[in-house]
C-alpha cells in the first residue's frame, strides 16, 4: 500500500512539472506565386497562379490558393500581344489561346498579370536565347544498393556547346517502361491474356541545370538526364528536353536547387529569399514568389531495346516482382496505355 501511495505522489509531481508551451506560429501575407514559360514550340503557353498560403500544425505543407479571376497578358519586344484564358478543368492554370503567338529565339517577352483587386504585377523582358541541339542519348543499365529497385537505367546525353556564346541549359526527361499482370482472356473462352502490360510514365524529379563556364566551345559528355526503373524485360523508351536559359533564370534556379537541398543541419548555408523576375507594377518591394521564363527547348527520344543490355542478374529481381491480378489499368490506371507508345525507333 505505502508503494502505491508513494508511486502516485511521484507521477502527481512529474505532472505538476510539464507545463503546455504556446509557440507562436510567424504567418506572413499571401504572395502571389507565378510559374510560366514561353518556348519555341507550338503554343499554348501555360502560366501557374496562386497565393502562398498559411502554415497549419495540421497540415505538412503551407496550403497555396488557385487563383481563377486574374487578367493575364503576354507579349513580345515588337508589339504583339495575347491574352491566356483560365483554364475551368485545372483551376489556377491560364493558357494562351492565339495560335499564331509564336515563341521566337532572340525575343524578349513580358508577363503581366491583373489581379481581382487592381493590383498588377509585370515580369522583368526575358530575350529567348538558343539552344543547340542535343547529340546523343544513350543509357548505362546500372547496379544500385536500393533494395526495391536495385536495377535501373541512368540515362546520359551528349551535346556540343557553342564557343561564340555563355550557354545556360536545364534538362528534363521522361521515360515508358511497362509493368505487367496477369491479364484477361481476349474474349470468351479465348485462351489468350490481353492487358497483361501496361506502360507506365516517370518523369525526371531534379533540378538539372549547366552553366557552360567550365565547358565553353567544348563538348558535354555523359550528363546524366534521369534514372528509370525496370520491372519486366523489354524495351525503355525516353524523351529528354534541353532548355536554354537566360543568366537571370538560371541564377533564380540555382539557388532554388541549394535551397531544396538544405538538410536542417548547422553546416547549411545560410537560407536566402528566392526572388523571380516578377514584381508589383506599382511598388517594386511588392515581388512575386516564382520565375516567368522564356526558353527554346529541343527534343531527342531513344529507345532502349532492354534484355541485350543486362545479365542473368536481373531476372531474379524480376521473379519476384508482384503481379497483380486481372487487366493491368485495374492497378495502374484506366488511362494507362497498353501498347507501347509510338514515336520511338
Amino acid at each position: 500500500m505505502k508503494r502505491l501511495i508513494l508511486f502516485w505522489m511521484i507521477v502527481g509531481v512529474a505532472s505538476a512539472c510539464i507545463d503546455r508551451v504556446s509557440l507562436p506560429i510567424r504567418n506572413e501575407a499571401p504572395r502571389l506565386v507565378v510559374d510560366g514559360l514561353i518556348t519555341n514550340e507550338k503554343p499554348p503557353y501555360s502560366v501557374r497562379l496562386s497565393y502562398s498560403g498559411s502554415f497549419s500544425f495540421d497540415q505538412e505543407t503551407p496550403q497555396d490558393q488557385k487563383i481563377t479571376n486574374a487578367t493575364v497578358t503576354l507579349k513580345d519586344d515588337v508589339g504583339h500581344s495575347t491574352s491566356l484564358a483560365h483554364n475551368i478543368f485545372n483551376p489556377g492554370y491560364y493558357q494562351t489561346t492565339d495560335s499564331s503567338f509564336v515563341g521566337q529565339p532572340g525575343r524578349s517577352y513580358t508577363l503581366t498579370i491583373r489581379l481581382a483587386d487592381g493590383k498588377t504585377y509585370v515580369s522583368a523582358p526575358e530575350k529567348m536565347p538558343a539552344v543547340p541541339p542535343i547529340d546523343s542519348v544513350y543509357a548505362k543499365f546500372t547496379a544500385t544498393e536500393s533494395v526495391t529497385l536495385p536495377y535501373q537505367y541512368y540515362f546520359y546525353l551528349d551535346a556540343t556547346d557553342p564557343a561564340t556564346q555563355q550557354n545556360y541549359y536545364r534538362w528534363t526527361a521522361y521515360t515508358y517502361t511497362a509493368r505487367r499482370s496477369t491479364g484477361i482472356p481476349c474474349c470468351l473462352g479465348c485462351p489468350g491474356k490481353c492487358y497483361d502490360r501496361c506502360w507506365l510514365q516517370y518523369f525526371s524529379q531534379d533540378i538539372n541545370i549547366l552553366s557552360d563556364n567550365g565547358v565553353n566551345g567544348n563538348r558535354l559528355r555523359q550528363r546524366q538526364v534521369m534514372r528509370s526503373p525496370i520491372y519486366t524485360p523489354g524495351p525503355t523508351l525516353i524523351e529528354v528536353q534541353q532548355y536554354s536559359m537566360t543568366p537571370t533564370a538560371y541564377q533564380f534556379w540555382k539557388l532554388f536547387k541549394e535551397q531544396q537541398s538544405r538538410t536542417g543541419t548547422i553546416f547549411d548555408p545560410l537560407p536566402a529569399s528566392v526572388i523571380g523576375n516578377i514584381s508589383n507594377s506599382s511598388d517594386s518591394k511588392d515581388q512575386a514568389l516564382g520565375y516567368f521564363g522564356a526558353s527554346a527547348v529541343v527534343r531527342k527520344r531513344f529507345r532502349e531495346r532492354g534484355d541485350d543490355t543486362y545479365g542473368t542478374a536481373i531476372y531474379g529481381f524480376i521473379s519476384t516482382v508482384l503481379v497483380p491480378e486481372g487487366d493491368c489499368r485495374w492497378t495502374y490506371g484506366l488511362m494507362t496505355p497498353v501498347v507501347e507508345p509510338p514515336g520511338w525507333l
